[in-house]
């Protein structure tokens, strides 16, 4: 196989260390609620409380995190923010009190801001190339679905409420992945040194000055707030209040959404080649919006459709998931400029930061009231209006920033890492 082919050494290097930290976070990440209510036996009042904390610390970091990427670099930023992230889920693994709990959830926030723009600003400058950037970040989804997943099953065979142990165990590997990943973080070209760009110092009210970024930000809140945010906060509550769906049919939602993503992710960024991110985009949302609507079936069917309607779910939302995840970090790339790539990508994380601390309690609030189908309805209009801002972006951006470069006929080259 052509070495052209294959993705930089470093960028596989970087994804294989991203997919070592998913299996550990797939290993918790649906466990960290029965652990601190169940095995530690903390109100769950109090855990809610606390389970809000690592969003509310992560989105205070964001803009401090972009200022360190464009200061030091983002490996630096990147393999701290990996260390607290360790240091948060091993303190979380022996936490018997609150106060231990919301110690380890503060690293974790704190560790956890920064890591996403600083990921993204790592990956374009390893690979500035439009068309290989879209691989790398298209193969970085995949990667870390993937293990997610597997780090999902892993978990829940081993963990066992009955036995305290398993959790601590669990929540040990998963710090010890974090370590893994952080040693692993390949140093970019020039050694690892950052270089300041010449001029006057980089400030946040540059960025802000780019409207055509503005309105892209403005399409990523919609995306955060009708993708995953309500993936993650609403969907398993109105499965359960609504359609009254088995936790295991809820769990199997997620393995359908993953198995789909693993397997059709590099199949359509060959299909994405040479067409508009807009457009992209814009195809996302719409998807989403059928996946929501959808889901608005669920009270009207007897118990055996709820169950297949609700897996559909999973797979139209995934569908939505694999146009949009190779397209809006390179969009936001193209943007950037490298003395300012890490503001860039912090506000363009901020906007999922806020969607995670805001549709929790919007969600749990209205579903909560009898009001899903309300909940329902404002996520598809919110993708179609998502749909809309996407289309609009195509009068604002070049050519080359939507995704029309040069490297198009070059689109046809085997997807692999």
């Amino acid at each position: 196989m052509p070495a052209s082919d294959r993705l930089p050494g470093p960028v596989r290097r970087l994804i294989a260390a991203v997919g070592v930290s998913s299996v550990g976070t797939g290993l918790t990440i649906p466990f960290t609620l029965i652990l601190l209510s169940e095995v530690r036996d903390i109100p769950l009042r109090t855990t809610g409380l606390l389970l809000a904390v690592p969003g509310v610390v992560g989105l205070a970091a964001v803009p401090a995190s972009g200022a360190l990427i464009d200061r030091v670099g983002p490996r630096r930023v990147l393999r701290a923010g990996l260390v607290l992230q360790s240091a948060g889920n091993a303190l979380l693994a022996v936490a018997t009190t609150p106060l231990r709990a919301l110690v380890g959830l503060v690293l974790l926030g704190i560790g956890l801001g920064p890591s996403f723009p600083a990921l993204s600003s790592l990956v374009s400058s390893l690979v500035p190339e439009p068309a290989v950037q879209q691989r790398a970040f298209a193969v970085q989804f995949t990667v870390l679905n993937a293990c997610i997943g597997l780090g999902g099953i892993a978990g829940a065979t081993l963990v066992d409420v009955e036995r305290p142990g398993t959790f601590v165990a669990l929540y040990l590997a998963n710090a010890a992945t974090f370590l893994i990943y952080a040693l692993a973080v390949p140093r970019p070209a020039g050694g690892g040194r950052h270089q300041r760009a010449a001029g006057p110092s980089p400030a946040y009210r540059e960025v802000l000055a780019d409207r055509t970024f503005l309105r892209v930000c403005l399409t990523s809140l919609l995306f955060a707030f009708t993708g995953y945010a309500a993936l993650d906060a609403g969907l398993p509550a109105f499965a359960r209040v609504v359609g009254g769906v088995s936790p295991s049919v809820i769990a199997l939602v997620f393995v359908v959404n993953t198995a789909l993503i693993v397997l059709g992710q590099l199949l359509v960024v060959r299909l994405l080649a040479g067409h508009r991110r807009s457009t992209a985009l814009a195809a996302a949302a719409l998807a989403w919006a059928v996946s929501w609507g959808v889901l608005a079936l669920v009270p009207v069917l007897p118990a055996g459709g709820r169950v297949a309607v609700v897996l559909l779910f999973g797979a139209l939302f995934g569908l939505g998931e694999i146009l949009m995840a190779p397209t809006f970090s390179p969009l936001v790339n193209a943007l950037a400029t490298d003395r300012l790539r890490g503001r860039y990508n912090a506000l363009s994380s901020a906007c999922y930061s806020i969607a995670f601390v805001v549709s929790p309690a919007v969600s749990a609030l209205l579903i909560s009231r009898g009001l899903g189908l309300l909940w329902l309805g404002l996520l598809v209009a919110g993708c179609l209006g998502s749909a809309l801002l996407a289309r609009g972006l195509r009068r604002r951006l070049t050519a080359v920033q939507d995704g029309l470069t040069e490297e198009v006929e070059d689109a046809t080259v085997r997807l692999v890492v």
